[in-house]
C-alpha cells in the first residue's frame, strides 16, 4: 500500500510537471517535442488514475493524487524557470542622461537598439534588447544597478528572424 501511494505520488508530480513545460513548448510553437513530452505526460497520468479509479472507497489514495498534482504545478513552473527555453525581448526607457548604459550593454556583446522618446518627466531613450531567455533577468538587472528608475518590459516573442543574438 504505501509504495502504491508513493507511485501514484511521484507519477503525478511527474506527469505535471511535463504538462507544464508541454504547455510551454506548444505556445512557443514547438510542436514535435511537445508531442513527444505528452506522450509520456499521458501514459503516466493513465496509470496513476487507474491506481486511483479503482479504489475511490480510499480516500487517502485520491488525497495522495491530488497532492501529486498540486506540487506537480509548483516544480513544473520551476523547471520552466530554471531551464528558461527560448528568448526574450526587453524594452527599457531611461532617462537620456543614462545614455552610457547603451554603449555599456553593446560592449558586453548585448545587441542594443534604442532611439529617443519624450515622456512626462523629459527627454528619454527607449532600447531594445533581444536575447537568450536565460540572461533577460541579468540585463535588466544591470541596467537597475546604473539606473534605478529605469521602466522595463519582458516579453515573448514566438516568431523572429534575423538580427544579432548574443549566444552566451
Amino acid at each position: 500500500m504505501l509504495f502504491e501511494l508513493i507511485f501514484i505520488f511521484l507519477a503525478r508530480v511527474l506527469d505535471v510537471s511535463l504538462g507544464t513545460v508541454r504547455m510551454i513548448l506548444v505556445i512557443r510553437g514547438d510542436r514535435i517535442p511537445a508531442a513527444i513530452i505528452g506522450f509520456f505526460e499521458i501514459l503516466i497520468y493513465t496509470v496513476a488514475l487507474g491506481l486511483v479509479i479503482g479504489s475511490l472507497n480510499e480516500p487517502l489514495k485520491l488525497l495522495v493524487f491530488c497532492s501529486g498534482f498540486a506540487l506537480g504545478i509548483l516544480l513544473g513552473s520551476i523547471l520552466e524557470e530554471k531551464i528558461a527555453l527560448g528568448y526574450r525581448g526587453v524594452q527599457v526607457t531611461i532617462d537620456s542622461e543614462h545614455g552610457h548604459i547603451v554603449e555599456e550593454l553593446r560592449e558586453e556583446g548585448f545587441p542594443v537598439t534604442c532611439w529617443e522618446a519624450s515622456g512626462k518627466a523629459g527627454s528619454k531613450l527607449v532600447l531594445n534588447i533581444f536575447l537568450k531567455r536565460n540572461m533577460a533577468v541579468a540585463v535588466a538587472d544591470k541596467i537597475y544597478e546604473k539606473d534605478p528608475d529605469a521602466f522595463v518590459v519582458f516579453m515573448e516573442p514566438k516568431h523572429f528572424q534575423g538580427g544579432y543574438i548574443k549566444k552566451k
